[in-house]
């Protein structure tokens, strides 16, 4: 017989009965061991002798109120090995929420010199090298948008800078390329060529890039009717783009631009959106041109907009940065605000102008609804570089962290130093 465990258990008689009778094969040993487990009547230092036992080994144990030793050859007891309690079901791990990542970036403003620089040989526009920088960023969200300040036009002869825009048509060709899968339009100059600026623009996304969401103008009253809704990911996301006014005259068919026209219409349409999604995202139109602070009527439309559903606002129109804030809802919702992302694209030169910013959202659904999880504010700039060849400019605008001290020496704006924007950032944000 093998060697015998080091070790010596004083046992309740009718236990040890019952092993004694098992050494002598009258007995199934995992029976004893189950039913005495269950009585509290098996010491927990035996089971982990036992568990180490190897086959041929003994084990000495004694019998209280002096009944005697037994001893067993552990070829009876190494059957038992395992665990000393059954296994039970492991509790379900809970499940990981639905997420979203959206990115937005302020004014895409189309100024002559921006459509002159990009006049190819044949005669055509080629925007795509300006959003270069940035592509990589667009494509790494599951949803990027970015407000087209200026409307479209396919009529070479009606494109025009300030102060009634028409922009090339190939500059959505750019914004499919670059990445955006959201596209704004409700703003002051949507309506600068009329209905043709407004149809042009539409046809032509619906027709070429169908994937992608336009946003504040409408081509039908039925469409004007519908709330727009991204779904991703599992998250119903509605959102709606309103302007504040039109510099020219309001369109006949008033269905055709959503306006900030009323706290009514406004919320109304809010709270729809509400009843349809999981989550409500607002694009105002709002505030004062060239302010780095949100006014009076930019605060209240927030409050008001918050109230009525919306769960993330994200607003442009002063061609400046300003800061963001977080509101608190009639229900209790916290709902982040970007007031204006101020310009990505434009040939504005003041600093204040040059500077821009992309808001950076995740947005997460669980079985507690859909609501924001992390937001940040990025800076961008403007940077615009002199083309030597065609005499024209090189528009590069892109994150403030990729820009470096080697391109702030190539700005057409020398003043656009790195810390001097970095400087003007911290100072508007606080």
């Amino acid at each position: 017989m093998g060697r015998f465990a080091e070790h010596a258990f004083v046992l309740p008689a009718e236990l040890g009965h019952a092993l004694i009778a098992y050494g002598k094969g009258r007995r199934g040993r995992a029976h004893v061991f189950h039913e005495h487990q269950a009585l509290g009547l098996v010491q927990p230092e035996l089971f982990e002798v036992l568990q180490g036992a190897q086959a041929g080994d003994g084990l000495e144990m004694t019998m209280e109120r002096g009944q005697g030793h037994a001893h067993l050859p552990c070829q009876a007891l190494h059957a038992y090995r395992g665990p000393q309690i059954p296994a039970q079901d492991e509790p379900p791990a809970p499940a990981e929420p639905d997420t979203v990542t959206l990115m937005a970036l302020g004014d895409n403003l189309i100024h002559n010199t921006v459509y002159w620089s990009a006049e190819t040989e044949d005669g055509g526009y080629d925007f795509t090298p300006f959003y270069a920088d940035i592509q990589p960023t667009v494509q790494s969200y599951d949803i990027a948008c970015i407000n087209q300040e200026t409307i479209l036009v396919q009529d070479r002869s009606l494109i025009a800078s300030y102060p009634i825009f028409g922009s090339p048509i190939e500059v959505a060709d750019a914004l499919a390329d670059a990445g955006f899968n959201v596209v704004t339009f409700a703003g002051n100059h949507c309506f600068d060529k009329k209905e043709t600026g407004v149809t042009d623009t539409l046809r032509y996304f619906h027709e070429t890039y169908p994937d992608i969401t336009t946003l504040g103008i409408h081509d039908s009253e039925a469409d004007a009717a519908v709330i727009p809704i991204v779904e991703k990911n599992g998250i119903r996301i509605a959102m709606l783009n309103f302007t504040y006014g039109l510099n020219n005259s309001m369109p006949e068919k008033r269905w055709m631009v959503d306006m900030l026209s009323s706290t009514d219409t406004v919320c109304g349409r809010i709270a729809q959106a509400k009843q349809e999604a999981d989550f409500v995202i607002v694009f105002p139109h709002w505030g004062t041109e060239d302010e780095l602070s949100p006014d009076e009527s930019q605060l209240r439309w927030a409050q008001e907009m918050a109230d009525a559903g919306a769960d993330l606002i994200i607003g442009g129109h002063p061609h400046t940065l300003q800061p963001t804030g977080l509101l608190t809802a009639a229900d209790g919702r916290d709902v982040p605000v970007y007031y204006s992302l101020g310009n990505f694209l434009s040939h504005q030169k003041e600093m204040i102008n040059l500077l821009g910013g992309m808001a950076s959202v995740t947005i997460v659904k669980d079985k507690d609804g859909a609501r924001v999880e992390e937001y940040e504010l990025k800076p961008t700039i403007n940077v615009i570089l002199r083309d030597p060849a065609s005499g024209w400019y090189d528009y590069r605008p892109m994150l403030l962290e990729d820009y470096t001290p080697e391109l702030a020496a190539q700005n057409r704006f020398t003043d656009c130093t790195v810390e001097a924007m970095q400087t003007l950032y911290e100072d508007i944000v606080g």
